[in-house]
């Protein structure tokens, strides 16, 4: 029923690492969105002059810039997806491009996060997330079953086999690292972001941003949606609505998303990314094959 995937990507890459892979022809049309994009946001082209949490989500903003050009220059060559899934706030980013909302509405959902990190400073919640390379998620989860409360720390989500990000609270975050490095692990580092979505905890805290998420009537996607919390094939707005408030204080296992696309017969997956950020930390088939811009 379905052969080629979208996957986009969540928040993590620096601007400079994405945007020295657009092209000069991309460049010149992901200039024209930034351009107003920051404009109608009260946002600094210059990122260094936006203070406190306008710095952060100005680089969010950016990611989804990339993904709207990514996206855009893959339709253009006639790359349609029959279906997509994005990962974190690639749910964002995927509503806009399917267009169940707007891009501007996707861009003020991602300025909400500034409520979300004002209430976790204004309550001193002192938070974190974490990557871990070279455990599968089930090892993660025998490693922490005696030493962390799922209040302390949980797995954020799962990615692939060996790739695993974690989420919580900020010290428990630090021990945990520890505890994986020392037992082996390929890599492990702290995002240091002072939040930890995918965590429960973070429901208490992001009630402004929920609420803003339906704030707006979301469209049927042009193109099916795979949830990336149930697994169900969204067809309609207000999955998409439910998808994106779930996204904040909710566990995702992208690795079990992906392998439901396969089993839904996709063989091809398209990185909306612009730098190949998803191919990195997903897994498929032999029989199927992930591109990147580059490749196309």
């Amino acid at each position: 029923m379905y052969n080629r995937a979208f996957l986009f990507n969540g928040i993590g890459s620096k601007p400079e690492k994405l945007l020295v892979k657009l092209p000069p022809k991309l460049m010149d049309k992901y200039e024209v969105y930034l351009d107003d994009a920051f404009s109608k946001l009260g946002l600094n082209k210059d990122l260094e002059k936006n203070k406190a949490y306008n710095g952060r989500v100005a680089e969010w903003i950016i990611s989804l810039i990339c993904d709207r050009v990514v996206f855009e220059y893959y339709i253009s060559k006639g790359i349609i997806p029959d279906i997509g899934a994005g990962y974190s706030s690639g749910i964002v980013s995927i509503s806009g491009c399917f267009g169940s909302v707007s891009h501007e509405f996707a861009h003020g959902i991602i300025m909400m996060n500034r409520a979300t990190m004002r209430c976790l400073e204004e309550h001193d919640q002192k938070l974190d997330m974490g990557v871990v390379i070279g455990f599968s998620y089930s090892d993660i989860e025998e490693m922490f079953r005696d030493k962390f409360s799922s209040d302390e720390i949980i797995i954020g989500s799962g990615n692939s086999k060996f790739h695993v990000m974690i989420s919580g609270k900020a010290d428990s975050v630090e021990k945990a690292l520890t505890l994986c490095q020392n037992e082996g692990a390929l890599k492990a580092f702290s995002f240091g972001t002072g939040v930890a979505y995918h965590h429960p905890i973070m429901k208490n805290y992001s009630q402004e941003y929920v609420d803003f998420c339906s704030s707006t009537e979301y469209k049927d996607p042009k193109y099916p949606i795979l949830s990336i919390f149930d697994r169900e094939v969204m067809t309609k707005g207000e999955q998409i609505l439910r998808e994106n408030q779930l996204n904040v204080y909710t566990p995702i296992r992208w690795d079990l998303a992906i392998q439901k696309l396969e089993e839904l017969g996709v063989t091809e997956f398209f990185d909306v990314s612009a730098n190949g950020a998803v191919s990195k930390f997903s897994r498929v088939s032999r029989k199927c094959k992930i591109y990147t811009l580059e490749d196309v």
